[in-house]
């Protein structure tokens, strides 16, 4: 059993908070540095390994060369600002009938996917036209 950690305590508390949808490691790590004083990055950074390793967030890939973490909930797509950066995730699966169909054109046993839509959120797309 692993030893109580600081560190990974307000990391789960992080991830458990309302609020916020995505995290990098650098996110979380000033976070934590914020609420504790200080903090490893290398601590952070096994604290998430291990959620990670114990299925309760999931690794995003959302295009912009960092890596991102979520909840492990019930699957979503998410949308990315192409001003901001923004982003949102999109409620239930939209590409469930695809996986199935995939599933049936390869005869592979789907276990995953990501869909990352990219457009103008509606505060960015407000200040475009004013």
């Amino acid at each position: 059993m692993a030893r109580p950690s600081p560190v990974s305590d307000q990391v789960k508390t992080l991830f458990a908070a309302e609020g916020r949808h995505l995290w990098s490691i650098d996110e979380l790590h000033e976070s934590v540095v914020q609420a504790l004083g200080a903090a490893d990055y290398s601590t952070v950074f096994r604290a998430v390994s291990g959620l990670e390793r114990d299925g309760l967030i999931k690794r995003i890939d959302l295009g912009d060369g960092k890596v991102h973490y979520e909840v492990s909930d019930e699957h979503h797509e998410h949308i990315r600002c192409d001003v901001c950066g923004r982003v949102v995730e999109v409620p239930g699966c939209v590409l469930e009938d695809a996986s199935f169909a995939v599933a049936s054109s390869t005869g592979f046993k789907v276990t995953s996917h990501q869909l990352l839509f990219s457009g103008i959120c509606p505060d960015c797309e407000s200040a475009r036209q004013a």
